[in-house]
């Protein structure tokens, strides 16, 4: 079955839900995913020993918080 195919199966007889406003969520959300690699290599390779944690957890935090909000008015 191609990729196609079964993308068709799976959208039939479902309703599709169109989101204004996703694409700046998942713009931050792909941004911090990239700050936090960069920042766990750079950790990994020894060359920062400080990290302003509580400050990525909370930025982190509240983007995961906002997600799981567009995911429950979706349902």
């Amino acid at each position: 079955m191609t990729v196609t195919d079964y993308l068709t199966t799976c959208a039939l007889d479902k309703e599709i839900v169109r989101i204004d406003g996703l694409d700046n969520l998942l713009a931050e959300l792909k941004a911090q995913g990239r700050n936090l690699n960069q920042l766990t290599t750079l950790a990994n390779m020894g060359r920062i020993t400080v990290l302003r944690r509580d400050d990525l957890i909370g930025a982190y935090t509240r983007l995961c918080d906002a997600v799981s909000s567009v995911i429950r008015e979706v349902r």
